[in-house]
């Protein structure tokens, strides 16, 4: 497997007109020695051939190849679920001028350690008003009654009936994601590390919930409720609308609507939105608007996560959140490494491999915890 990378990394380089005199030399004589070289660069050669490889290499940009992905994996409507098509999916990383495809990408074999790290992930768990806990179990159907309050799970989504007001605190652990449908029929997604609080029956006035982390609203429309969502730093009133609201860097909020119309505030400061707008608060600059990209920004509904050029450092603290784990870097070896593309959850295999063929990044598994390095 070592040697079928580093082949692949070659070719990749090839493609991209990158290899340096020794790797050109390096390669001509493998291929001209080593019968199993020369096969696997074949076989790569064939099947870049086959589906107009080079002549796409030649032409790609960073942003032209996450397009290109979006309308491969991405379905008209981006709240669906969505799967790899194994021999169609066109995802390009870009590594400095290096340029990789997926569908010739060598299958990633799972790492040792790796599946257990993943089967000892942190639950869902819903905390009552009255102190008691309740593990929400991603697979398990259940019903469950606590005095006059009922609850259904059922695969990664939780319902219920109840005249309670008290609050409560749904709690998503890294690594996780989970619906949640209010009393009102409001539908709300949580991402990965997102806490929200909210009651398990509206009363009269506002409906009101508070949210940390990253959170997807479909608002069940009620003109004489408005609905309000708080953050550590906003406020979003709306209602009947659907929107992403994300915490996740501190010191900012991004409010993104799809459909209908909202006003996010602070103190004094206010902003309404249209659909297809985002507000971006910052306790530096205040709000700042702007169209952002749906695809993109709801990617995460359908498991997908893409990055922009993104600093290696700041990748490890979106994949530790994203896959549940603790990843480490060697900041000073990658300080200035930027890369592109894309991650899957329950792919953490292959996140690696493609660390490890677009900026020749290792890691070690050590007490459950990942190194890059």
């Amino acid at each position: 497997m070592e040697q079928q990378e580093q082949i692949f990394h070659l070719y990749m380089q090839h493609l991209a007109g990158m290899l340096s005199a020794e790797e050109t030399a390096y390669v001509t004589e493998q291929l001209a020695h080593n019968p199993s070289f020369k096969a696997a660069w074949q076989e790569l050669a064939a099947r870049g051939e086959a589906m107009g490889v080079q002549q796409f290499a030649d032409r790609v940009s960073a942003p032209a190849a996450l397009q290109s992905v979006k309308q491969q994996i991405t379905p008209a409507r981006k709240v669906f679920p969505i799967w790899r098509v194994a021999a169609a999916a066109a995802l390009l990383l870009l590594a400095g001028s290096a340029v990789w495809l997926l569908w010739l990408r060598p299958q990633a074999t799972q790492p040792s350690g790796l599946a257990h790290i993943r089967a000892d992930k942190q639950p869902v768990r819903l905390q009552l008003a009255n102190g008691e806990t309740l593990t929400l179990n991603d697979s398990s159907q259940r019903t469950i009654t606590l005095g006059n309050v009922t609850l259904n799970t059922q695969q990664g989504a939780l319902a219920y009936s109840s005249e309670d007001t008290t609050t409560n605190t749904l709690l998503v652990p890294a690594g996780e994601n989970y619906k949640l449908v209010l009393s009102d029929g409001t539908e709300v997604r949580l991402n990965a590390a997102t806490k929200l609080t909210f009651p398990f029956h509206f009363g009269i006035g506002a409906r009101k919930v508070y949210v940390e982390g990253e959170a997807y609203f479909k608002v069940a429309k009620n003109a004489a409720q408005p609905f309000l969502v708080s953050t550590p730093l906003t406020e979003v009133q709306v209602l009947g609308t659907s929107f992403n609201i994300n915490t996740y860097h501190p010191g900012t909020v991004s409010t993104s609507l799809v459909e209908g119309s909202v006003i996010t505030r602070r103190g004094q400061q206010q902003v309404q939105l249209q659909p297809g707008q985002a507000a971006n608060f910052s306790t530096a600059k205040g709000f700042s608007t702007g169209s952002f990209d749906e695809e993109e920004v709801l990617a995460w509904l359908n498991g997908i996560y893409y990055y922009h050029q993104c600093p290696l450092a700041d990748l490890a603290t979106v994949a530790s959140r994203f896959y549940g784990i603790t990843i480490h870097l060697d900041r000073t070896k990658y300080a200035g490494v930027a890369v592109t593309g894309l991650m899957e959850r329950d792919k953490l295999a292959e996140f690696l491999s493609d660390l490890k063929t677009t900026a020749r990044v290792n890691y070690r598994l050590e007490s459950k915890e990942l190194w890059l390095q």
